[in-house]
């Protein structure tokens, strides 16, 4: 991946022939999850808690976007926006809709992909018309998610990446232009999301 650009967001898998994917400028990426376990008062004696296993993560990025589309692509007639190369494994599987392609070998595929650096109309326009489901499943992904998790495999250890791949929905988003800084916006993504897609 080129420069600082360590967020990614797609409207579809990584290698999807008709996917349009987008690197953001991010100042921040916040993952969290919450869970909704039970807790049952019992008069006199602790209470009893009854986790069976609800979550619901969520996602929040923050950064800056270009008022207006950047120079040549390397890839023209992109609405003018400046575009950067992405090596990545390609994580879904067409026969199950989920998950890693073969989450117990290193033997992944790679691709090099085209992603480009959005101003803020397009970015806008995404949040309006990009809807996740089956048949196009919002992915975004952070830094290095070639291996989320160390693991072995006959015999020699994977060390993990640090990154991952969530499935999301956009839930909100906010742009906004401060006085001085007329060439750019601040925006704020929330999204829905599933759990990382290695974990399940």
């Amino acid at each position: 991946m080129a420069g600082d650009i360590a967020v990614l967001l797609r409207d579809n898998y990584h290698s999807h022939p008709n996917a349009i994917r987008y690197a953001l400028k991010c100042n921040d990426f916040v993952s969290q999850v919450a869970k909704t376990p039970i807790q049952i008062p019992i008069a006199q004696t602790p209470p009893t808690l009854i986790d069976i296993g609800f979550f619901r993560p969520a996602i929040t990025i923050t950064g800056l976007v270009d008022d207006i589309g950047g120079t040549t692509s390397e890839t023209p007639g992109y609405q003018s926006m400046t575009a950067v190369s992405h090596t990545g494994f390609d994580d879904w599987d067409t026969a199950t809709k989920r998950g890693f392609t073969n989450p117990d070998s290193p033997a992944y595929d790679t691709t090099t992909e085209v992603y480009y650096i959005p101003y803020k109309n397009a970015l806008e326009e995404a949040c309006y018309k990009w809807i996740s489901n089956d048949n196009t499943p919002l992915e975004i992904e952070i830094a290095n998610s070639t291996y989320p998790k160390s693991y072995t495999y006959s015999g020699t250890t994977y060390h993990s990446t640090g990154g991952g791949i969530w499935e999301v929905a956009i839930q909100q988003a906010r742009f906004q232009k401060q006085a001085g800084r007329e060439d750019r916006w601040e925006f704020t993504m929330q999204f829905v999301a599933k759990s990382r897609k290695d974990v399940f």
